[in-house]
């Protein structure tokens, strides 16, 4: 944490637990940054002699968010089909004689078909 924070950080604590501040602590400076170099002056900080109250400020978040564009894209269509296949004579399971015939059948087949897809808002 930064220099600042900290000194704020303390001195919220300090005035939050009813202690004299920082300016009235025995002659105490605080000083901001790393050593001094020469031509550079110290920075002391003196506290107001009121009470500091910090009020947090709402914060507000919003996807961002962008539009997805539209393209081509493809659909299956299944499809039945009904086809009659001849099924010659035979003995069935309970023995007993079937004369040929035609029956039908059903065939599941399909094709691919092109459709659009339109833009759409999506999160980035």
């Amino acid at each position: 944490m930064t220099t600042t924070v900290v000194l704020a950080l303390a001195l919220l604590a300090a005035v939050l637990a009813g202690r004299p501040g920082a300016a009235e602590a025995g002659g105490v400076r605080i000083v901001i940054g790393g050593p001094p170099f020469a031509g550079r002056p110290h920075h002391v900080v003196r506290p107001h002699p009121g009470r500091v109250i910090v009020v947090p400020r709402p914060v507000y978040l919003a996807p961002r968010r962008c539009l997805a564009p539209g393209a081509w894209t493809y659909q299956w269509v299944p499809q039945s089909q009904v086809a009659y296949a001849w099924v010659p004579a035979h003995y069935n399971t309970d023995a007993l004689w079937v004369e040929g015939q035609y029956v039908p059948q059903v065939f599941q087949s399909g094709y691919w078909q092109p459709i659009w897809i339109e833009g759409r808002w999506v999160d980035c």
